[in-house]
């Protein structure tokens, strides 16, 4: 508490009896206790003699937070200056919550009871004042958003009829810019975020010089016709505008930014898993490949025809094996395009399968189909078995020959078709299918592994393999 001698402050300033200057003296033992109760600034003021205005007896403040840096004891208090203590003294009414500005220009609301004696007289008052800063600054945002609600509903309306999406805005940040780039409205989230990355809040400044380079309302719209991504403090946001136009003119925009940083962050991951899964897919190759080098340097210690036939299957088969996992081990996906692996197992045998005096004339022909990884290797074995199959046992001993795949995608079923102008076998193509081995591992992948139907037959003088299997499994996946 901070008071001088109330008694001679009394004697200097008022005509108060000695009996009424006890009982303002008794008074002023009090009012610490209520000042830190209420957490406000408490005064007793007693009128001067000969004049209007008061002088201040006593002054206890809070010891959280005061009004005051300096005492104000002994100073008078003008009824210009506080109004509220001039009606009180002078009609005895309780005044409550007046508005005014300390002595040091904090606004403030006062609360103002006169002091009686025994005889009724007014001989002071009790002040209580409150700072009321924050209750100001929270009606002027208020009655801003009051006048801003009507324009955001018009801003709504007129995106609707130009066929924006601003439904899908929902959950985003939102800023209204005014033709001048000043931020009009702007809801919670939108608000925090700028108010994290500023240090302060966004409602009537310029957006175009807080958030982006741009020296005009046109030119942030140019930068954001399409949504457009930027990096704010470590997050990735990404922003869209949509103009107003008031009458023909440009009156403000519309600015939603949405928080992407947990979906960059997922596609980072996925990123980095899926180079160690092409990792994985490169060395299952080179692996598969030092396998076939080794079945060929054993197949060449052998001197006997048919066991090196057997080998060269083998390694075959392994080196269709690993050209499924070089094109995953090259693409960042989880399929494969079989055209351009048919084409990969195609060279391979040719390389490996014909003799310099045969003319063979082989192509893959089709649409580009793309397939799940889990059925790209039994039907690279089925590709190559069936090829094999070709070159073995139809064209071997013609000049020129001529071999055809073709696959194409019909009623959600894939149709491998593979011809050749090779002879017709001397026994039916049912057992033809039962005598060779690399038929039968092809009616069995095909069967089993790709759910799907294998047939021979014999069509205008060409043989004629078909495979036929649902592009999508039993779960509905490619």
């Amino acid at each position: 508490m901070n008071c001088e001698n109330v008694k001679g402050l009394c004697l200097k300033y008022t005509d108060l009896t000695e009996e009424d200057i006890n009982i303002l003296d008794s008074m002023v033992l009090q009012i610490p206790n209520t000042a830190e109760l209420t957490g406000t600034d408490i005064f007793i003021d007693a009128p001067i003699k000969d004049g209007f205005d008061a002088v201040v007896l006593a002054w206890a403040r809070p010891k959280c937070r005061s009004l005051y840096r300096n005492s104000v004891v002994g100073e008078l208090a003008l009824a210009t200056s506080e109004p509220a203590v001039y009606r009180t003294l002078i009609t005895g009414e309780t005044c409550r919550d007046v508005r005014g500005v300390s002595q040091e220009g904090i606004p403030i609301a006062q609360t103002v009871v006169a002091i009686r004696n025994p005889c009724d007289k007014i001989i002071g008052v009790l002040i209580m004042e409150r700072d009321i800063s924050e209750e100001l600054r929270q009606e002027e945002q208020f009655e801003f958003l009051t006048q801003t609600a009507e324009r955001l509903s018009n801003t709504l309306m007129n995106l609707s009829m130009t066929g924006s999406q601003f439904e899908n805005w929902v959950g985003n940040g939102i800023f209204v810019l005014n033709k001048y780039s000043k931020i009009t409205y702007v809801n919670k989230k939108a608000a925090k975020i700028y108010q994290e990355y500023h240090g302060f809040e966004a409602l009537g400044h310029d957006f175009l010089f807080a958030m982006f380079n741009c020296s005009c309302l046109e030119e942030l719209l140019d930068a954001l016709k399409s949504p457009t991504e930027f990096c704010i403090m470590d997050k990735s946001y990404l922003f869209e505008a949509y103009p107003l136009v008031t009458y023909g003119d440009l009156s403000g925009c519309v600015i939603s930014l949405r928080d992407i940083t947990d979906l960059r962050k997922k596609e980072r991951e996925l990123n980095a898993k899926s180079t160690v899964i092409r990792e994985i897919h490169h060395r299952v190759k080179n692996n598969l490949q030092n396998v076939a080098a080794l079945l060929r340097l054993q197949m060449r210690r052998s001197d006997l025809d048919t066991v090196k036939a057997e080998f060269a299957a083998s390694i075959n088969r392994i080196i269709s094996i690993a050209m499924v996992h070089d094109v995953f081990a090259c693409q960042n996906c989880d399929s494969v395009d079989l055209k351009d692996l048919s084409q990969r197992i195609l060279k391979a045998l040719l390389e490996s399968s014909t003799s310099t005096e045969q003319s063979i004339e082989a192509h893959v022909i089709g649409q580009n189909l793309h397939l799940q990884s889990i059925k790209a290797v039994p039907l690279a074995l089925v590709i190559n078995e069936i090829l094999t199959n070709s070159f073995k046992h139809g064209v071997r001993h013609l000049d020129k020959a001529v071999i055809t795949l073709e696959i194409i995608e019909k009623n959600g079923q894939i149709l491998l078709t593979v011809r050749d102008n090779g002879p017709e076998p001397e026994v039916p193509f049912d057992k033809v299918k039962q005598r060779r081995l690399g038929l039968q591992i092809v009616d069995s992948l095909v069967e089993d592994q790709l759910g799907g139907e294998f047939g021979m037959e014999r069509i205008n003088g060409m043989t004629v393999v078909t495979v036929s299997f649902p592009i999508h499994n039993s779960e509905g996946r490619l």
